[in-house]
């Protein structure tokens, strides 16, 4: 099985907690997903809501020198790495991104460090109110710094992450982006109305931007009454494939993060999600553009074009 995973919260809690990424008792580690032939692995470095100004950027940069102790392999930064992984000539790609635009701490001249760093995703906010912009919590837009940091973010490689916007600020974000915009770890508003998925419309732009839709396994943003199964995955799969998504759908596990379906307690349990998306009638090719080749060959075009 191969997997390409938009997003999942393992590295910072590996650094909060003081455990091995290699081997924990986390939802994900090395040893968890050794079983996978090719592993793209996007690991977000997230910022609390608690923390502001430099104490947010001090914490980033604590987790990135927390994943450089660890035995693991570098960082994804060119697109002739994951043309290798794609061919096969090597197993696992990890990925660094950032959940809170925080991170910045109200300085722009921080996104030239963090792509220096290998960040290749950061979401604008996180639920709250920052530098940036308001999040997901309240209905209002980018502020003015935000807006010139997602032009700063394209023209560093950056791409920008709308999974924590609200509606207005997702919108103001597609206003400002040139480029491709991401969704790193959201599902179908139609299927379950939380504040923290996409209506039609917004999958809709980020598909015609040429962009990425990461469906999340959280329970709470998968179904409103009840415990969620991996078919609830697959029915949000469905609805966005049914809105165009062949080349947009993609994983955001949110693994370490959320409240995972009893069926997913970790990485090694996705062949649940494959068997029950075979079930509702998504064949072997869809799946394996959703597991893997839709993110794969949009990073390798994207990084490629730097």
């Amino acid at each position: 099985m191969d997997l390409f995973d938009l997003h999942c919260d393992t590295l910072t809690s590996c650094c909060n907690k003081g455990l091995s990424l290699a081997e924990n008792e986390l939802e994900i580690s090395l040893q968890k997903g050794s079983y996978l032939e090719r592993w793209a692995q996007c690991f977000a470095v997230f910022v609390p809501d608690e923390l502001r100004g430099e104490a947010a950027y001090d914490y980033y940069r604590r987790a990135v020198d927390y994943y450089r102790a660890q035995a693991a392999p570098p960082l994804l930064r060119e697109g002739a790495e994951m043309a290798a992984l794609r061919r096969g000539e090597r197993r696992l790609c990890p990925i660094l991104t950032v959940e809170g635009g925080a991170v910045l701490a109200g300085r722009l001249e921080r996104i030239q460090t963090l792509a220096e760093d290998g960040v290749q995703m950061l979401t604008i906010t996180w639920n709250g109110e920052n530098e940036l912009g308001w999040g997901i919590s309240e209905n209002r837009g980018l502020k003015p710094l935000g807006r010139e940091a997602v032009r700063e973010m394209e023209r560093w490689g950056i791409l920008p992450d709308v999974s924590h916007l609200s509606q207005w600020g997702f919108y103001d974000l597609a206003a400002v982006a040139e480029g491709p915009i991401v969704a790193s770890h959201s599902n179908a508003k139609a299927l379950c109305n939380h504040p923290r998925n996409l209506t039609d419309e917004q999958f809709a732009v980020i598909r015609d931007r040429g962009g990425l839709v990461g469906l999340n396994y959280n329970q709470g943003f998968l179904r409103e009454d009840g415990p969620a199964t991996p078919d609830d995955i697959a029915e949000h799969a469905l609805h966005f494939l049914a809105l165009g998504g062949e080349k947009t759908l993609a994983l955001g596990s949110d693994f370490d993060g959320a409240e995972m379906p009893q069926q997913l307690p970790d990485i090694a349990a996705l062949p649940a999600l494959a068997d029950a998306m075979a079930r509702r009638g998504i064949g072997p090719q869809q799946i394996q553009a959703i597991f893997f080749d839709n993110a794969a060959d949009f990073f390798e075009r994207r990084l490629s074009s730097f």
